[in-house]
């Protein structure tokens, strides 16, 4: 079987973040399992590109990245809610079955336990949207993060849902 990919991609319109440190984790855990991986990191693309006033072979470039991949995690910061409009203007312009058959895991974060429920609410919709499937998901909260650091138990979560997603990607290519 050829090596599976897998793109990670960061909303967050800031730096540093912890939506996309925890897709960097992710990432990690992937790569030590033998994926290809890659991070589309939105704050870096041309504005007027997501907002498809313009073309930009970064925006192409990404795109294609995403659908040469068999697993797909989009990762946020919780806004109003749901995930950023960054990183929905970057869906927004993937073809409609760009996702089809991709493995697509959420990541969270947010001030408070109380946006929870919007990795189903929110990711699964968008995800099904492109014809993904939603593998389990992460939700983190600032407190717990310490200076940066994911605490040991969301770094747990993170490896299990990385577990999970190439378990389920591993099938989905051998299909």
């Amino acid at each position: 079987m050829a090596q599976l990919r897998a793109v990670a991609i960061s909303g967050s319109p800031r730096a540093p973040s912890k939506s996309k440190t925890l897709a960097e984790f992710l990432l990690r855990s992937l790569a030590a399992s033998g994926f290809d991986t890659h991070l589309i990191d939105i704050a870096s693309l041309p504005a007027d590109a997501l907002l498809a006033r313009a073309p930009a072979a970064e925006i192409d470039y990404a795109a294609a990245a995403v659908g040469a991949a068999q697993l797909i995690v989009a990762a946020s910061p919780t806004y109003r809610a749901r995930y950023t409009r960054a990183l929905k203007a970057f869906f927004d312009l993937m073809p409609q079955a760009q996702l089809a058959g991709k493995v697509c895991v959420p990541i969270l974060t947010a001030a408070s336990p109380v946006h929870f429920l919007a990795i189903d609410h929110g990711f699964a919709p968008l995800f099904a949207s492109l014809e993904g499937v939603t593998a389990p998901g992460v939700y983190a909260t600032d407190d717990q993060f310490l200076e940066g650091v994911p605490s040991p138990a969301v770094a747990g979560r993170i490896e299990h849902v990385a577990r999970a997603a190439a378990s389920m990607a591993r099938v989905a290519a051998s299909s």
